[in-house]
């Protein structure tokens, strides 16, 4: 795997990991977070979605229509996201995914309760 910083810069990944558990653990450690981070929107989701019904007049409404606001940056473009977009989840960014797409939507229209 070969790392490209800047324009000319390279760097091959053996050069800066000759351990690959080191580069393994690291890459479980970013999943850990990324799955916990998709988990923590799902639940602000959900909770948007619950508290719209509670709230008069419009804006119930306006939550619903705002529901995917503020949720967690995306981190794709930063170097060790990449790393671990790359080699643990084969070029596959979980936080892009269509399944989480459809997950997210589901929750945000309630066909689907999200529960911890």
């Amino acid at each position: 795997m070969v790392i490209t910083y800047g324009e000319s810069s390279e760097l091959h990944l053996n050069d800066v990991c000759a351990d690959c558990r080191v580069l393994y653990e690291f890459c479980r450690l970013v999943d850990n977070l990324v799955q916990d981070i998709i988990h923590l929107e799902a639940e602000l989701v959900s909770t948007r979605y619950e508290l719209s019904h509670y709230l008069k007049g419009p804006y119930g409404d306006f939550l619903r229509s705002d529901i995917f606001s503020s949720l967690a940056r995306r981190y794709s473009g930063e170097g060790s996201y990449d790393i671990y977009v790359e080699w643990y989840c084969d070029n596959q960014d979980p936080m892009e995914a269509e399944e989480k797409a459809r997950w997210m939507w589901n929750i945000s229209q309630g066909l689907e309760k999200y529960n911890i």
